[in-house]
């Protein structure tokens, strides 16, 4: 059976761009897509149960937190996906503490987006005790000295500043290390990471 999936977003390009990447899903998708938090409700209640909710919480007419909360219950608990261009990393801890199940920036690629639509249609199910001991050597292999000390700050919540500072590196090469851990733990932002390198026991 195809998917059925929600697209939230009051720009009808990224409406219309974000359809074209969840129409290439293995097993296809039926597409549906609201521009505003009311449209948003009525099509979630409409075609409930749905697979996964993707949301812009920057909608004019409603507080993306709330919609978040609204969405889930009247889809029948799809996971809701917020893809935002705001990437500040306290819109991101408010949307995930709400109840979203993954934060995908604008600015991300299509691979990026996709995988996060993948992980939250499949529950984003913890791995068993085996798969994390062959998971964390995989991800070891690709993560360097560098990017391990970098998670640890991550962690500790450093900008991309502090840390440049405190370990005598450029700004831009900080960011270089943090693209290539998310990319290396398979995440979209620093909190995924975190949990995922958590859950690898790369971090305590």
């Amino acid at each position: 059976m195809p998917y059925k999936i929600l697209i939230v977003d009051d720009h009808a390009l990224v409406r219309a761009g974000l359809a074209m990447l969840v129409s290439a899903l293995p097993g296809g998708a039926s597409i549906f897509m609201a521009g505003t938090a009311t449209e948003a409700l009525e099509q979630a209640e409409y075609h409930a149960p749905l697979d996964v909710v993707l949301l812009d919480c920057g909608l004019p007419d409603a507080d993306g937190g709330s919609l978040i909360r609204a969405l889930s219950q009247r889809s029948g608990r799809a996971p809701v996906v917020v893809v935002s261009a705001d990437e500040s990393d306290a819109t991101i801890q408010r949307v995930m503490t709400l109840g979203a199940a993954a934060f995908v920036p604008k600015s991300r690629t299509s691979s990026e987006v996709i995988n996060a639509i993948k992980l939250a249609l499949t529950g984003g199910a913890p791995a068993s005790a085996r798969q994390v001991g062959a998971d964390t050597s995989a991800a070891l292999s690709q993560l360097t000295a560098r990017q391990l000390d970098v998670l640890l700050m991550l962690e500790k919540g450093m900008t991309n500043r502090d840390i440049a500072l405190q370990l005598g590196l450029a700004e831009k090469t900080v960011k270089n290390h943090v693209t290539a851990l998310l990319n290396g733990l398979g995440v979209v932002n620093r909190l995924q990471a975190i949990r995922r390198a958590r859950d690898l026991g790369l971090l305590k």
